[in-house]
């Protein structure tokens, strides 16, 4: 059975938005079933320097990569 919306899974996409593989980065929440709600608290309070802009923009890419689905 595959696990959706882990912490490690998390720190995957994290480490993809820092390393500049945004399309990684979306690939990975739709993959994972990250949806905005899951994303939105890490925003403000992570150790990878993300801001919220920076999700807001992930969120945008996974968003349109679902609705090609």
């Amino acid at each position: 059975m595959k696990e959706y919306r882990t912490e490690e899974q998390l720190y995957e996409i994290l480490e993809s938005m820092v390393n500049g593989n945004w399309s990684q980065a979306a690939l990975q929440c739709v993959d994972y079933g990250f949806y905005a709600r899951d994303l939105i608290h890490y925003g403000e309070d992570n150790q990878y320097g993300v801001t919220m802009s920076d999700f807001v923009l992930l969120i945008e890419m996974a968003t349109q990569l679902r609705s090609k689905e």
